[in-house]
């Protein structure tokens, strides 16, 4: 009876005084410690019970120090205390000590279970470990765990998330029933790791298997969506959302603004944006980015300065979002505010993203000495390439011969296996005429194995999209995209176009030039896209790389002779040609 009693104080039961007191102490750890003095000096540090509820809170008050010197005083612990403390320590992105957690669980001989598995798989997708997570799939698999939904669904998770997209999609196809985290990881998975086509087809996957998407299947597929540059698709999310009822939370909202904007529909992205309610940092600065992208610099310092009146602070990826607005909207005096703002008003230190971006602003106003003087005081730490290409960019679009130059051999040095890096050489070296040293990194790159990346355009229509590359003849209308091309070009050159042979190589001869030239991916894109639509209709098309001279002066005159809004987003920004302009103002 006594040894019964003893077990049942040692025990403490949920509505104890002590249980209460731990409940009013919540994750916080000077009142946990005070708890603690009590539970030893009553005696009730025997009770497992609360032991587990005072290591639970103490990790989640973010002593994990705290936490692990408390686990050393229990004596036994048990299944239930051990996957607690592997769940809260996970949840909490303690991810090590969840998994020194649970190498003391083994070594306590105590069996996991498939809480323990879910816990210890997340900690290992936090920490992008896939030699870990691999030893811990392996223990999954002896413990007779390989067929639990849960655990597959976190080790779909962990290997998408460390890019081992193969092994995600293997555990993915023996699942016998596919929750919704399963699909969204899936989704998710093929989207991180540039897939986009992929999670669309895993999206297309999930309808047909008739599993309801929720809001975080959207987020992952509009993020698809944003890489592609679907517009189409983007919207039939948009209105699924909207007529399902499916609560627009911040990153939801965030992730449609993001898609409007990178898919050429920056009003789009407004109206959403404006019926957004949640007043969160992160959707505010993925609007400054829309219009940024899209050279719409003043209305990105109207929401800036908005944001700030708001009382909301603005974080890095804002002001990265603002200075990239200034340059493209060569808006040079407000970003030189903004980028002192920084360190005065917000205490902020700007980071390497912050100079690169200065660089590139000051570079593309055509204050090349400056950007020069800028990048000559930044540190050792501080002068990694991407200062270096900005500079680099802004030599070539100014044909400064001697400073880029300069920034071509700095970035060769340290980047030698960078091909763009030599081409940009190259094409210096070509402006001043130098056509020996053009040869002589020619030969470099022929050594060295190096090839130029290669462009490629890309158009949605009728819901599919098709690809082209220059000089492109894998299309089975080829030669009725060819010849609409050609007819194309030459009312061009009657409307007063002519072709800038100096963005092609400088190797081919004049007539090969401009053969090369016309053929462009995103001339071939727009001739497509021209003969497949009705009047009227904008076309949208997402070019890899930047945009060449040559390709945007003529897809101006291509905007008067058809009529068309003609809008390119290439790696740089978008480009929105109407009447026989360009948004860009030839400023990119």
């Amino acid at each position: 009876m006594e040894a019964k009693q003893k077990f049942q104080i040692a025990e403490s039961p949920p509505k104890s005084a002590e249980y209460q007191a731990l409940l009013r102490a919540g994750p916080r750890l000077k009142p946990l410690r005070q708890v603690h003095a009590h539970l030893i000096v009553t005696g009730c540090y025997r009770s497992r019970a609360l032991l587990t509820k005072l290591l639970t809170l103490s990790c989640a008050a973010g002593s994990i120090a705290y936490t692990r010197r408390l686990l050393t005083t229990v004596h036994d612990p048990d299944s239930f205390l051990f996957n607690s403390l592997i769940k809260a320590s996970s949840k909490f992105r303690f991810s090590l000590d969840t998994l020194f957690f649970y190498r003391l669980m083994l070594l306590s001989h105590v069996l996991p279970s498939t809480y323990t598995f879910t816990s210890v798989v997340k900690a290992c997708a936090d920490l992008a470990s896939l030699r870990l997570g691999r030893v811990v799939h392996s223990h999954v698999l002896l413990s007779g765990y390989g067929s639990d939904s849960f655990v597959q669904a976190a080790l779909v998770t962990f290997y998408s998330k460390c890019g081992a997209l193969g092994a995600a999609r293997r555990v993915f196809d023996e699942m016998p029933e596919r929750s919704v985290v399963a699909w969204n990881s899936m989704i998710s998975g093929y989207e991180q790791n540039g897939a986009a086509n992929e999670a669309l087809l895993m999206f297309s996957k999930m309808r047909e298997s008739g599993v309801d998407p929720d809001s975080a299947t959207f987020v992952g597929v509009l993020s698809a969506c944003s890489q592609l540059g679907s517009l189409e698709l983007g919207c039939w999310v948009h209105d699924y959302v909207v007529s399902n009822g499916i609560r627009v939370n911040v990153v939801l909202a965030t992730s449609l603004i993001n898609m409007f904007s990178r898919c050429g529909d920056v009003m789009r992205a407004r109206a959403v944006f404006d019926s957004t309610n949640e007043g969160n940092v992160i959707a505010w600065t993925a609007m400054i980015s829309g219009y940024g992208m899209h050279g719409y610099g003043v209305q990105a310092m109207e929401i800036f300065h908005r944001m700030k009146a708001c009382n909301l602070v603005p974080n890095r990826v804002t002001f990265v979002a603002v200075l990239s607005a200034c340059a493209h909207a060569g808006l040079v005096d407000e970003g030189r505010r903004i980028f002192t703002s920084m360190r005065e008003e917000y205490g902020l230190v700007p980071g390497v993203e912050h100079h690169v971006c200065m660089v590139d602003m000051l570079g593309r106003a055509g204050l090349l000495s400056e950007a020069y003087q800028f990048i000559k005081e930044l540190s050792v730490e501080e002068l990694v390439p991407a200062v270096w290409t900005a500079m680099l960019g802004a030599c070539k679009m100014h044909k400064n011969f001697d400073l880029g130059v300069e920034a071509a051999e700095h970035l060769i040095s340290v980047e030698p296996q960078n091909p763009a890096h030599y081409v940009l050489l190259s094409n210096m070296y070509a402006l001043a005429g130098r056509m020996d040293r053009v040869e002589s990194v020619r030969n470099v790159m022929i050594q060295r194995g190096l090839k130029k990346q290669v462009g490629y355009s890309t158009i949605d229509v009728n819901n599919k999209s098709f690809l082209f590359s220059m000089g492109d003849k894998s299309h089975p209308e080829t030669n009725e995209i060819y010849q609409y091309l050609d007819e194309l070009m030459w009312r061009c050159k009657e409307a007063g176009y002519t072709p800038v042979p100096e963005s092609a190589m400088h190797e081919l001869e004049e007539e090969e030039r401009e053969y090369a030239l016309r053929y462009h991916s995103e001339k071939l894109a727009v001739a497509f896209g021209l003969m497949k639509t009705g009047h009227g209709m904008t076309l949208r098309i997402v070019k890899n790389l930047r945009i060449c001279e040559d390709c945007h002066s003529a897809i101006k005159f291509i905007s008067v002779v058809t009529n068309r809004e003609i809008i390119i987003r290439d790696k740089l920004r978008f480009h929105h040609f109407r009447e026989g302009s360009c948004s860009c103002l030839d400023y990119w």
